[in-house]
């Protein structure tokens, strides 16, 4: 089994991922980190260095390399699945789960905490007509998961819920 997090920044594919692999006896993946690794340098400084034209193809690159991986769990970037055909070779390769967080609690997850995010506005409310444009932008590309939740409805315990959906999907 190899499932794909999806979502905007902040709707917390890594700190859920994290917790859900461990509990379900899983490996865990993030795709920037994997990212990172490969090109020794951090997200945001590709992003400066490089441009993002130059980072949606590694990432593209990167996550076909984890077909790899089995019985893991793999937080992708905010954008991945809206480049190239990476929603739809998610989905042939594995399960993809929407972790559709509402934008208000995106921006308070963000404002806290911008460190390595490339493309986020510095002020509040920049930061706010930045969440709603791109979460509009992107909602085509997350809504086409094989399952979509809203994580602030989910308790640590909600991941065994998703697996069965995923079983029967």
């Amino acid at each position: 089994m190899r499932i794909f997090l999806t979502g905007f920044m902040g709707s917390g594919k890594t700190y859920l991922g994290k917790i859900w692999a461990e509990d379900a006896g899983l490996s865990f993946y993030d795709l920037d980190n994997l990212i990172e690794e490969e090109e020794r340098m951090t997200v945001a400084k590709i992003f400066e260095v490089y441009g993002e034209s130059y980072f949606r193809e590694r990432e593209a690159a990167v996550l076909r390399n984890t077909d790899r991986f089995e019985n893991c769990i793999i937080a992708c970037g905010g954008g991945t699945p809206c480049f190239f055909d990476n929603a739809d070779w998610m989905k042939r390769n594995g399960k993809t789960v929407f972790l559709n967080e509402s934008p208000e609690n995106i921006f308070h997850h963000l404002i806290n905490d911008k460190s390595g995010r490339p493309l986020l506005p510095l002020n509040r409310e920049e930061l706010r007509s930045f969440i709603k444009e791109k979460t509009r932008e992107r909602m085509s590309f997350y809504s086409n998961a094989d399952i979509t939740i809203e994580p602030e409805h989910l308790n640590r315990n909600g991941f065994n819920d998703i697996l069965k959906i995923l079983n029967n999907a």
